[in-house]
């Protein structure tokens, strides 16, 4: 990545090594306008001075969990780690293992693949992450709280980052962040006046991962967010790529 593409305003993120954890590659059918291939997402990545991406695939997440995975495969770029998708029925699972993954994205809500996070249907697929130490990515919209709530009870050892939580969730996040450690929000809808200072404050930066959600969103907001926001500067490097690095880390050991 070449310094003298980066947006002026954002130079300073430069020195971040930022790791951006919600990013998608590839066609929609959903978002045509906005959705990029592998060059024109690395083009916007330089723009803001973002080394790396947890980046999942459109296919994957709109048509076919394994049309995507093989599509995910096929776009991948060194700085681009994949999260790829997973069902829980065992063809699905046996041909995800395969994949020796570091991080799962699940989709289980009713316009995405419209499967339950309940034990009786998904299950086997949650204790197999759980047992690799696999990083599960998991948008708000995809899943209630009350469900989430019994998924982090059911596989207390299930890593889960929850993408997307909107500024108005943390009368359901901090119960649960303070019954589960190994619960992580992203920080690409997590914007209001503050929040993140709030945040710190209560449980410190460990929880916190930068997320950007590439191409729907410009990483622009949550960059100025962060690069503002009244902590320290390891909590900002903690942010910005720190701890899901440590995340993806476990998956490989």
């Amino acid at each position: 990545m070449s310094e003298s593409v980066i947006e002026p305003a954002f130079s300073e993120v430069a020195s971040w090594n930022v790791f951006d954890a919600n990013v998608r590659v590839g066609p929609s059918g959903v978002h045509g306008d906005l959705a990029l291939e592998t060059a024109g997402l690395l083009a916007e990545m330089d723009r803001f001075g973002i080394r790396q991406a947890l980046t999942s695939h459109f296919v994957a997440e709109e048509y076919d969990v394994l049309a995507g995975n093989r599509a995910l495969a096929r776009d991948l770029h060194p700085r681009l780690v994949p999260a790829w998708a997973a069902l829980p029925d065992k063809e699905s699972t046996e041909k995800l293992w395969a994949l020796r993954p570091a991080a799962v994205r699940l989709s289980f809500g009713v316009k995405k693949h419209n499967f339950s996070p309940s034990t009786w249907c998904s299950g086997e697929l949650c204790e197999g992450l759980q047992e690799r130490s696999i990083l599960t990515l998991i948008a708000r919209e995809d899943i209630e709280w009350d469900s989430l709530a019994s998924l982090l009870q059911n596989f207390p050892r299930l890593t889960i980052l929850l993408l997307e939580t909107g500024y108005r969730a943390d009368r359901y996040l901090f119960p649960l962040l303070n019954r589960h450690a190994n619960l992580y929000i992203d920080t690409s809808t997590y914007l209001a006046h503050r929040q993140l200072e709030s945040f710190v404050d209560q449980f410190g930066p460990g929880q916190l991962i930068f997320g950007s959600r590439l191409p729907l969103y410009t990483p622009g907001t949550t960059l100025a967010v962060l690069a503002t926001a009244r902590i320290s500067d390891d909590a900002k490097l903690a942010i910005a790529g720190g701890t899901l690095r440590q995340l993806l880390g476990r998956a490989a050991q």
